[in-house]
Formats: structure tokens, C-alpha cells, sequence
């Protein structure tokens, strides 16, 4: 007698172990896989978008606290620095006084009387919280910034009205 080929099939299955109920829903189970995989890939896209925002953002977080630490380090450099430094003015008469001016670098700020570059080394600062140091040419280096105003207008109090003769900066 000739067995169906729906039968001799089942029979292979259960020869190796396999119940026909169990390929049934191991077939469902793929059919669905290969339905969901759009949904799949759209759902990872947006992990991967997630994954992405959050890596920007510590990114941002890093720099920000590199950028932190570097001010603090350079208000504390500035700081020490306004316990000392000579403040500069502008070389330009206004209501026949010169007032406080801003500092940058590469700036070279002279000796009010003579003229001639500041000694290497002399420590300048501005009244906007800038110092630096004067370099071999003369010229404004390694600048420095604090926001403590109290600081500032501490140094800079002590040069108001007085006949010092501060370092001017030409325009």
C-alpha cells in the first residue's frame, strides 16, 4: 500500500524527533520574525539615535568640564597675578586724563615717559580682569582672565589719581 506523501513527510518528522505540531509553530514563529523585521530595524534606528544623543551629550558634559577647570586655573593664575601687576592705559587723552584699557595678546604696551617696550617679564593687567606677561619683544604674552571683580578694582584702585606714571598701550 502506497503511504500519502503528507504521511511518509510526518513520519521523517517524528523519525528524528520532530512532532509536525512544533515545525507548525516553528514556521508561524518565522513568518512573524520576517513580518516584524521593518519594525525591528526601525526600533534599533531609533536606539541607535538614542545611543548617539547621549554620546553628544557627554561629549558636551566633558568639554564643558575641561573648559571649567581650565578657567579656574587661569582665574587662579590671574588672581595672583593682580597682586602685582601694572595696569594699563590708553594712549589717548580723554578730559585730559588717560583711562584703564584692554589687554591681548601680541599687544605692546611702553613706558609712558620714554616710550620704549616694558623689562621681559613685567606682569600687565587691564580693568576688564585680563593680565599677561611681556615678553622678549616686548609684546603682551601667556594672557590670564579672572571675573573676580573684587580683585580688579582692588589693583586698580590703587592707581587712581595718582602721579604714576602707567604703561600705555598705543591704538
Amino acid at each position: 500500500m502506497k503511504i500519502p506523501k503528507y504521511q511518509h513527510f510526518r513520519n521523517s518528522l517524528l523519525d528524528v524527533g520532530i512532532k509536525p505540531t512544533n515545525l507548525m509553530f516553528g514556521g508561524l514563529i518565522l513568518t512573524a520574525l520576517i513580518v516584524s523585521i521593518p519594525s525591528l530595524k526601525k526600533h534599533q534606528a531609533k536606539i541607535d539615535l538614542i545611543r548617539t544623543e547621549i554620546k553628544h551629550r557627554e561629549d558636551v558634559a566633558e568639554k564643558l568640564e575641561r573648559q571649567l577647570s581650565y578657567e579656574q586655573r587661569q582665574a587662579q593664575v590671574a588672581n595672583k597675578r593682580y597682586e602685582s601687576c601694572l595696569p594699563v592705559v590708553g594712549d589717548e587723552y580723554h578730559n585730559g586724563t588717560h583711562y584703564f584699557t584692554g589687554i591681548k595678546e601680541g599687544d605692546k604696551p611702553k613706558d609712558k615717559i620714554t616710550r620704549k617696550n616694558l623689562p621681559t617679564g613685567t606682569i600687565v593687567c587691564d580693568a576688564h580682569g585680563n593680565t599677561g606677561v611681556v615678553n622678549r619683544d616686548g609684546a603682551v604674552s601667556y594672557l590670564a582672565f579672572t571675573g573676580d571683580r573684587d580683585v580688579v578694582q582692588k589693583r586698580l584702585s590703587r592707581f587712581r589719581g595718582s602721579q604714576y606714571s602707567q604703561p600705555v598701550l598705543g591704538n
